[in-house]
C-alpha cells in the first residue's frame, strides 16, 4: 500500500492528464464519434477529479504513516 500512496504522491497530474486525453481523442476519433472533443474533454474531467482526489487521500494517508 505504501508503494502506491508514495507512487500517487509522486506522480505529475498534468502529464497524466495529457496523457488520457491524447488516448481520449484517439479512441474517439477511431470510433468516429461526431462530438469528439467534446466527449475527450469530458472525460478527461472526469479522471482529473478522480485523480485528484486519489491525490488528495494518498497525500492524508502519507502524512498518518509519517507520523507513526
Amino acid at each position: 500500500m505504501r508503494s502506491l500512496v508514495a507512487f500517487i504522491n509522486r506522480m505529475n497530474i498534468g502529464i497524466w492528464l495529457l496523457g488520457i486525453f491524447v488516448a481520449h481523442v484517439l479512441l474517439y476519433l477511431l470510433l468516429g464519434t461526431a462530438t469528439w472533443l467534446a466527449t475527450s474533454l469530458l472525460a478527461t474531467a472526469f479522471y482529473g477529479l478522480v485523480l485528484l482526489v486519489a491525490k488528495l487521500v494518498a497525500s492524508r494517508y502519507g502524512d498518518k504513516e509519517h507520523i507513526k
